[in-house]
């Protein structure tokens, strides 16, 4: 094929995706600055094809198709040297890693797909993952053409309540906020528009549109001139004054180019959807700095992805350093790890023996028996909670022996804070693209909630703090119904601490701890379980002994 000289550049496994790319961006303008096919990658590699981008000055914006992440570190590490050169990265991939073979033998494996951990290595790295070519090109097109949103806040302007409020609901489902407008701000635009138009967000323009063009582009303005919004959309007929009735084609055309020119000074963008997506004003729009498209959701869906971007902020967090994890298994020697790396768990001790109990006198009851060597304790009675006092101590040691036989057996002190939130606190590492860290609601329902947050590891304390807030249980944190509120500081402190052991240890395959129990003094663990990638063996607790 020929293909037209452009600012974009493509790398991509499959050569006729990205040929369907650069046909989508020739209907609309967008050319290729450099094409590149790279199949199976056994020679030539993305990384090296991606930072040499770099210094690509014919390049300003590259897509990335991708199906598989080999040496996924280097990959990110080259995308985050494309941002730092002012050349934003658009993915696109069909989820494909060597992770989303492997079985995982942790609740922190089964709740994340290798999807999730390609979308925190983006997020990272500040690249914007895409699902379709049409949103590859939509993205790339937007970005060559206005500035990225500086949040998530946007004002919607239609001159249809129909399409104003499809719009409201997809802003909705693109995570973009659609706030109710202040009262001296809804007073600015109801002497701008008639009696009964919709001021309070979306903003309907109840006809005014047709009486006086220039409407749309004072609302935008006044909108757009507050703190309130961080972006506009409008919605609806703009552009197709000018094709249905030609004598108000010049009145349009001054409008676009008017709307424009406000992008432009306020530095917040401006994204129409519009009906003619294709008349002269939609082509003088875009000339101005504002994207035009035909199906709303792309519009939606392009200032959602913007957005994203606009919000990177990199994150440098150093990595400690650390002594090789010893692959010992059972649960004795998960919490020798969590021990060493100034993570509390409960006091306890390792017992081989009905006499080894006399060092049990020490903790306070009551206490838990743990078979520590077993993965799944409780599947096999190898775990007895609330042991009350010595005697019976020693009755649950005799049974537990007599059907499991001999081991390391650990007798922990039992957690019996009240008004405590079960959570889970773990971390895994994908072969290609490195170590993660996870939080999400923990205790004996984690697979039926499904409620977790993920980022690339390490993390620091605050962006822990703010994987917390996203959960859909975060609400029990902060004290739920005349419960107090629990130490959510103190569980941030945590998700680092592990992320920290996640980074620092490339042996760990997987590190779980579940529940951590977080009350409103502490978040302590009572639980653990490490998998090391050294023969694929365990150093782990079952997660639901408390």
């Amino acid at each position: 094929g020929t293909l037209t000289p452009g600012p974009l550049a493509l790398v991509s496994q499959s050569g006729q995706l990205a040929t369907e790319i650069a046909t989508i961006g020739a209907r609309h303008g967008l050319g290729i600055s450099r094409f590149v096919s790279i199949g199976n990658q056994s020679d030539v590699t993305a990384p090296e094809l991606l930072a040499d981008l770099a210094g690509h000055d014919a390049t300003r914006v590259v897509a990335v198709y991708l199906e598989s992440f080999t040496g996924g570190e280097a990959l990110f590490d080259a995308l985050a040297m494309l941002r730092a050169a002012g050349k934003p990265t658009v993915l696109l991939t069909v989820g494909a890693s060597a992770a989303s073979t492997r079985l995982a033998r942790s609740h922190t494996g089964s709740l994340t797909s290798s999807l999730d951990i390609v979308d925190a290595a983006c997020r990272a790295a500040g690249v914007l993952r895409v699902n379709t070519p049409t949103q590859v090109v939509d993205v790339a097109r937007t970005l060559l053409t206005t500035s990225v949103a500086a949040g998530r806040r946007v004002v919607i302007v239609g001159d249809s309540g129909g399409q104003s409020a499809v719009a409201a609901d997809l802003a909705a489902s693109n995570a973009l906020a659609v706030p109710q407008l202040s009262e001296s701000l809804t007073g600015v635009l109801a002497a701008a528009l008639p009696a009964g138009a919709g001021c309070n967000n979306p903003v309907d323009l109840a006809g005014a549109g047709e009486k006086d063009l220039t409407a749309y582009a004072t609302v935008i303005e006044q909108a757009l001139a507050s703190d309130e919004v961080d972006a506009a959309v409008l919605t609806g007929y703009f552009g197709c004054y000018g094709t249905d009735a030609p004598a108000r084609a010049g009145e349009e055309v001054d409008v676009a180019r008017r709307i424009g020119a406000i992008a432009s000074d306020t530095g917040k963008p401006v994204l129409v959807h519009s009906m003619g997506s294709d008349s002269p004003a939609a082509d003088v729009l875009w000339d101005s700095g504002v994207p035009v498209f035909g199906a709303i959701e792309s519009a939606l869906g392009t200032l959602s992805g913007i957005a994203r971007l606009g919000a990177y902020r990199p994150e440098t967090v150093p990595v400690a350093a650390a002594a090789p994890v010893r692959p010992a298994p059972g649960y004795w020697a998960a919490r020798e790890l969590l021990t060493a790396n100034d993570i509390e768990v409960p006091p306890a001790v390792l017992v081989g023996n009905r006499a080894d109990l006399d060092a049990a006198a020490g903790l306070n009851f009551p206490v838990v028996l743990k078979a520590g060597w077993l993965e799944h304790k409780s599947e096999v009675g190898g775990v007895v909670v609330g042991i009350a006092e010595p005697d019976q101590l020693a009755a649950a040691f005799d049974d537990m022996y007599g059907r499991l036989g001999a081991g390391d057996y650990v007798v922990e002190q039992q957690d019996t804070r009240s008004g405590v939130v079960e959570m889970l606190v773990g971390g895994r590492r994908d072969p290609d693209l490195g170590p993660v860290v996870v939080v999400g609601q923990g205790g004996t329902e984690t697979e039926v909630h499904q409620d977790v947050r993920l980022e690339r590891a390490p993390v620091s304390p605050g962006t822990a703090a703010a994987m917390i807030a996203g959960l859909r249980c975060a609400p029990l944190l902060a004290g739920w119904r005349d419960r107090p509120a629990v130490d959510a500081e103190g569980l941030a402190e945590l998700v680092a601490q592990v992320s920290q052991l996640m980074a620092a240890h490339p042996d760990i395959a997987e590190i779980e701890l579940n529940p951590v129990r977080v009350g409103p003094d502490a978040a302590l663990p009572v639980d653990a379980l490490v998998v090391t990638r050294t023969a694929e063996t365990s150093t782990e607790g079952d997660e639901n002994d408390h």
